[in-house]
């Protein structure tokens, strides 16, 4: 049998040619387009911890990090040199807040959890990470700083912590602000208990250099209560 063709008015025929010539630019370019929109980053989580041969694994709320399924948490590593402190870098997507506890797994396959609440951590592509103590309860500090800038410049927060950057600005904490709350300045990041940490502000240009505050270094103790705020202003 000889198909049967359907005859399309030659009215038509421009509108139908441009309609397929679109739709397979959408089909070309619509993968890209949703590539494009996912930012993931690398994230180094780190803990000292002793151990009696196990491994240390991190495990938590993402996909990338086993969704609580310890046959899926991600194991960390460490040297001779570099003992009791363990670390591995996981990609995870930028804005997403995690949370997240290590375990320890032992040669013949036992679990063990640490006891201590659930750590949090939300990715940024300029945080450092955090610095964790196995079975140790962060503080969830909070940083308030007011300080007026100019078209560009934002304003950070490093100190004598890996946990804030260890005083190199490319590893500071990010501080931020809205037009309801400028010139105030606020960011959340987990501290070690129980030490006194030395910190200062520092604003970054648009160009990536940077204007350090003045004066001494600010000190302030975590304590063991869970949370700290810090409320200062520029100098």
């Amino acid at each position: 049998m000889l198909a049967s063709r359907i005859r399309v008015p030659a009215a038509w025929r421009p509108v139908l040619m441009l309609a397929a010539l679109l739709a397979g630019l959408l089909a070309g370019t619509a993968p890209h387009a949703r590539a494009a929109t996912t930012q993931d980053t690398s994230v180094t989580f780190r803990v000292q911890a002793t151990t009696e041969g196990e491994t240390i694994l991190v495990t938590g709320s993402a996909p990338q990090l086993g969704a609580w399924d310890p046959a899926k948490a991600v194991p960390l590593g460490t040297t001779a040199g570099a003992y009791p402190h363990w670390s591995a870098g996981v990609q995870l997507p930028v804005g997403a807040t995690v949370q997240y506890k290590y375990l320890k797994r032992s040669p013949t396959g036992t679990v063990t959890w640490e006891s201590t609440p659930n750590r949090s951590l939300t990715v940024s592509r300029e945080a450092p990470g955090n610095d964790d103590r196995w079975n140790v309860a962060p503080v969830a500090a909070t940083f308030h700083a007011t300080a007026t800038t100019t078209w560009g410049q934002n304003l950070y927060v490093t100190g004598d912590l890996p946990d804030l950057g260890s005083w190199d600005p490319a590893k500071a904490v990010p501080l931020t602000t809205g037009s309801g709350t400028y010139p105030l300045w606020s960011g959340a990041h987990q501290l070690p208990p129980n030490i006194t940490v030395q910190y200062k502000y520092l604003k970054k240009n648009p160009d990536g250099t940077v204007v350090w505050e003045n004066g001494d270094n600010r000190t302030v103790f975590t304590s063991s209560a869970g949370t700290l705020t810090v409320n200062d202003n520029w100098r």
